[in-house]
């Protein structure tokens, strides 16, 4: 859909959840649609009110106190015959917005203390992680900005929605990594694998590649094993794995009660330090069958 709509002269407004890599399609975008003038990335929620006018517009010598010598060329000019890329659209106050607007419908601009018009040749492209339908029906985002933005809708969905994406992106990230750091590429654990395909990846692509960073810089062994990945992601999952059985086995009356003697029994032992006759009378029960239930269980 990017490729197809490249050689256009279309608005793209890029959404999706952070880390899905909104600004790599927009320079993918730009890339493929041959045009001449710089791809040009602002971050929105970045430029303050009152400095609007100027990065986005540029200013005249003079035309402010601390205005550089010869003025200033704005980021709509800088983009001419490029693409200029808005960051974390939903960002921008409305103030800003009204602006962005008027740029946007006449095609022209004017610099801080001057007074010639100059034409924009920009395309333009957008993004953000927020529901902008709803901004709009709250008033919190302007509805004649946002279809001038939403020409086309490219929606990336999460990396935990497109599981065959992992393995690809995971061995791009680690040729990337080694070929910058003038390192062999290392063998990959097939466990490694499995492990990180089901995993949430709630940080997505952005979170994959600092994954593979900190496993790639920490291998010794020229192989990429299972101890290597983060500790966080393997805790996750074992807190998924454990309420899935949960929610399958809540019903059942002896998996519950098992599941809550063997909580009781590590809970008493972890306050009478390990000593199992305290343990025992904290729990109510002789320490013969305390001796029987940590070996039924196998508690140690």
């Amino acid at each position: 859909m990017s490729k197809q709509i490249a050689q256009t002269n279309a608005a793209v407004l890029i959404t999706g959840e952070s880390g899905t890599g909104k600004e790599v399609f927009a320079r993918a975008i730009h890339e493929y649609s041959g045009a001449e003038g710089y791809f040009v990335p602002v971050n929105s929620s970045a430029i303050p009110t009152e400095l609007f006018e100027s990065e986005f517009f540029g200013y005249e010598e003079g035309a402010f106190t601390g205005a550089k010598k010869g003025g200033k060329i704005g980021l709509f000019e800088l983009a001419s015959n490029g693409t200029i890329f808005l960051d974390e659209i939903g960002d921008l106050p409305l103030s800003m917005q009204a602006k962005l607007l008027r740029v946007l419908q006449e095609k022209r601009i004017q610099r801080v203390g001057g007074e010639k018009l100059i034409d924009i040749n920009a395309r333009i492209i957008s993004a953000t992680n927020r529901d902008l339908e709803k901004m709009v029906e709250e008033g919190k985002f302007r509805e004649d900005l946002y279809y001038r933005l939403n020409v086309i809708n490219i929606d990336i969905p999460p990396l935990r929605k497109r599981k065959e994406d992992i393995v690809l992106l995971f061995r791009h990230f680690l040729e990337d990594v080694c070929n910058e750091n003038d390192m062999e590429v290392p063998k990959v654990d097939n466990k490694v694998i499995d492990i990180l395909t089901r995993y949430d990846w709630e940080g997505n692509a952005r979170e994959l590649k600092n994954v593979v960073e900190h496993m790639t810089f920490l291998n010794r062994n020229n192989t990429i094993t299972v101890d290597l990945i983060p500790s966080n992601i393997k805790e996750k999952l074992l807190e998924g794995n454990m309420m899935r059985d949960r929610s399958t086995n809540f019903l059942d009356l002896n998996k519950s009660l098992e599941e809550l003697e063997i909580s009781l029994i590590k809970k008493a032992l972890e306050v009478t330090d390990g000593n199992k006759s305290k343990a025992a009378t904290l729990l109510n029960i002789p320490r013969t069958t305390l001796h029987s239930k940590l070996n039924n269980y196998n508690i140690t």
